[in-house]
């Protein structure tokens, strides 16, 4: 059992055919099997690198290249992400308005309730008295004037 063959007739999947020679499991000869291979240590300490000027220009060339691509890249997509950044910006500030529209209005809504006529009367009880359109006095405006309306001095 020390072959696949071995293996394969114990496991009884291989039906072996009457007659069986013992060259079926071996494996067949490799041609040039007998060479060798001698392999020698090679000491490079003595060999100096001989600088090429035509690569290094190609290289610096594809380093320049490729930083002046990203550049252009980077130039072009500039303008585009910054008007989206700014309509973002922009639509977060409408937002804001309209919450802040939104309080003030029912801010508003809540003072006109609180001054409304029925509230008046209602805190002052009865001792409110409305005064009289003849009792109201009016105070006479200063000497300085403030504003105009007509095309005067």
């Amino acid at each position: 059992m020390a072959t696949l063959g071995g293996l394969m007739e114990w496991l009884g999947a291989a039906k072996a055919p009457a007659r069986r020679e013992k060259s079926d499991f071996r494996l067949r000869a490799l041609p040039r099997e007998d060479i060798l291979l001698f392999v020698k240590d090679i000491d490079n300490t003595g060999v100096e690198r001989v600088a090429d000027t035509r690569e290094t220009l190609a290289s610096v060339g594809m380093a320049g290249g490729v930083i002046a691509t990203s550049i252009l890249v980077i130039a072009l997509l500039l303008p585009g992400t910054y008007s989206l950044v700014a309509s973002h910006r922009i639509e977060s500030l409408k937002q804001d308005r309209e919450k802040l529209v939104n309080t003030l209005r029912s801010a508003r809504a809540e003072r006109a309730r609180l001054e409304s006529p029925a509230q008046v009367e209602h805190w002052a009880g009865r001792e409110f008295v409305a005064p009289a359109a003849n009792a109201v006095l009016y105070a006479a405006p200063s000497g300085e004037t403030v504003a105009k309306l007509s095309g005067g001095e």
